[in-house]
């Protein structure tokens, strides 16, 4: 991948149950902003050697070959994630954008946007897999063991992989409908 070289691991403690972040309701601008300030980085260009290193092809950027297109699946994972946010609060976002056109050729069942993001951050999370275990404790006000979820992760450097995007983010108007060539890049 080619933003691998960035990836620096820091241990990272999650809330507890219960407590308030800015990601939470009640939802407001100042909350939509910080959800979209999470994957607003765009489309990113990488460089035909790097294209190269792809397990799967990419497309170059009409106009300028030596340039090729990406964008890394954590920011439409958590596109997805904030689309079934907003889609569990009609009341602030009204109804979403939920269906359209089938993309898939032949088919005749319109596309879920829901579902596929379900889908999405069902993939994502089963990929990355966190094995950090969830440690349970005696809680003396419920008389009994709960689980606690202020457990020390072993997680990627967030701000390292969001920079590594920004500074890639393709800023030129390019034509997504322009094909460079007519077949798949096989370097």
């Amino acid at each position: 991948a080619p933003a691998q070289s960035v990836v620096k691991y820091e241990r990272r403690v999650f809330d507890k149950l219960g407590v308030r972040t800015p990601y939470h309701t009640p939802y407001d601008d100042a909350t939509d902003k910080l959800w979209e300030d999470l994957y607003d980085m765009g489309i990113q260009k990488i460089t035909k050697d790097q294209a190269a290193l792809l397990p799967n092809w990419t497309e170059p950027i009409p106009g300028d070959e030596n340039h090729y297109v990406v964008s890394l699946n954590v920011f439409h994972q958590l596109h997805c994630l904030n689309f079934v946010r907003m889609a569990l609060y009609p009341d602030r976002y009204g109804p979403v954008q939920q269906f359209g056109p089938p993309i898939l050729e032949g088919d005749t069942v319109p596309f879920d946007h829901t579902d596929h993001c379900i889908n999405i951050i069902r993939e994502g999370i089963t990929c990355n897999a966190d094995i950090t275990p969830d440690v349970w404790q005696w809680d003396e006000k419920r008389h009994m063991a709960f689980p606690h979820f202020d457990s020390v992760h072993d997680c990627r450097n967030w701000d390292a992989i969001a920079d590594w995007a920004r500074d890639r983010k393709i800023t030129e108007r390019w034509d997504s409908h322009t094909r460079v060539g007519h077949e798949h890049q096989h370097f």
